[in-house]
């Protein structure tokens, strides 16, 4: 009697297996959007944004940064204002250089830089505020060196940290759009 029971058990397990994980995986699938975005929605607009530093071009940088994000991520077709079903608003409020390393004689060696923003999705249809946010931050720091007696070296080297600093931020941008987090 009970072999019987267990070879019944052994026949009966893998199908209620299969069954079970089959069940579980119905219904989860990956959507065009999730989170705040509303059905439906199929577009963005990124209007430049807004720089309440004394930075200059990081605005133009950060937004280039955000629009190529939601072009690669390819859920929301980034279009004009006219055309947008949601509008996402940026204004860049924090612009940090850190020193992070100094010369024996105390001049700067490196730098960390992180970019602060205020950021909110708008649908257009209804002017509602889908998500706002007064304190994001570039998450990583992205550094670079002081070449003394090489300003132009240097020059590069913070453009590039800005450049990382704000992909950073763009990704934390449209992780907290598409995905709600």
């Amino acid at each position: 009697m009970q072999n019987k029971f267990l070879h019944i058990l052994h026949i009966l397990m893998p199908i209620a297996l299969m069954l079970l994980f089959g069940l579980s995986s119905c219904g989860y699938h990956f959507s065009g959007t999730g989170g705040i975005v509303p059905e439906g929605a199929k577009t963005i607009a990124v209007p430049v944004f807004l720089n309440g530093t004394n930075e200059p071009f990081v605005d133009v940088e950060l937004t280039k940064a955000v629009v190529e994000e939601f072009l690669t991520d390819g859920r929301l077709k980034v279009v004009n204002l006219e055309a947008a079903d949601l509008i996402l608003r940026c204004k860049i409020t924090k612009f940090d250089m850190t020193p992070t390393a100094y010369t024996a004689d105390t001049h700067v060696q490196s730098y960390n830089v992180g970019i602060g923003v205020s950021v909110s999705l708008e649908e257009t249809k209804t002017g509602k505020i889908l998500f706002q946010d007064k304190g994001l931050g570039s998450i990583f720091y992205a550094s670079y060196s002081v070449t003394l007696g090489d300003i132009s070296a240097t020059k590069t080297g913070k453009e590039t940290a800005i450049k990382s600093a704000s992909q950073d931020l763009a990704s934390t941008i449209r992780s907290r759009v598409l995905e709600g987090f």
